[in-house]
């Protein structure tokens, strides 16, 4: 009679381990095939905390952004509704400055042209100019006018020719050609001379 193999049934089928010394090495075995758990990895709850932290950062800087943002966008607005009214201000005082020098003018030209002579127009065309400088000089605006002898400053006059002067070294100013004008730091118009070569 032949032995037949024995068959195990199919299945989870739990043995008993009679050695003690087995059982505690499949035991170790067990414990070492379980997922590690890091004991210093945050809980949920403080997570959450942080999260949300997180978030009201984030909202806080979105808010600061969009009310600077805004507050640009008033000051441009402000701006460009004041500029036209600051312009007209501005203009207006030079207007005021100026209106008495044209009153000058029609006392000029309401005089007899057969009663006055050259001299005498002469003598009213110096004070008109006079009145119409001191009332640019009350808005700000000064004459530059170098004289003879005078360093060449490129950053307030320009040259046009050269010519010679007695007593004047090269490169310095030998003839005041045309007065330039100035407003503060601001050259409106630079001086017109000539350089001594």
């Amino acid at each position: 009679m032949t032995d037949t193999p024995h068959h195990r049934p199919h299945g989870h089928h739990h043995e008993e381990c009679s050695d003690p010394g087995e059982a505690h090495v499949r035991k170790r075995a067990e414990s070492e095939s379980q997922p590690f758990v890091d004991d210093r990895a945050p809980e949920p709850e403080e997570a959450r905390d942080a999260i949300r932290a997180l978030e009201e950062q984030l909202a806080q800087a979105k808010g600061d952004t969009l009310r600077a943002i805004a507050d640009f966008q008033n000051l441009q607005r402000r701006t460009s509704e004041h500029e036209p009214r600051l312009r007209m201000n501005a203009a207006g005082g030079v207007v005021r400055q100026v209106i008495p020098v044209l009153d000058h003018f029609d006392l000029a030209l309401a005089q007899d042209p057969s009663r006055m002579t050259v001299a005498a127009a002469m003598d009213g065309l110096r004070i008109v100019r006079g009145e119409l400088i001191k009332a640019l000089e009350r808005s700000g605006v000064e004459l530059i006018q170098p004289k003879p002898g005078d360093a060449f400053d490129p950053h307030r006059a320009e040259a046009i020719m050269q010519q010679p002067a007695d007593g004047v070294a090269a490169g310095h100013v030998s003839l005041l050609l045309q007065p330039g004008y100035l407003l503060g730091e601001t050259v409106l118009r630079p001086a017109k001379v000539a350089v001594a070569p």
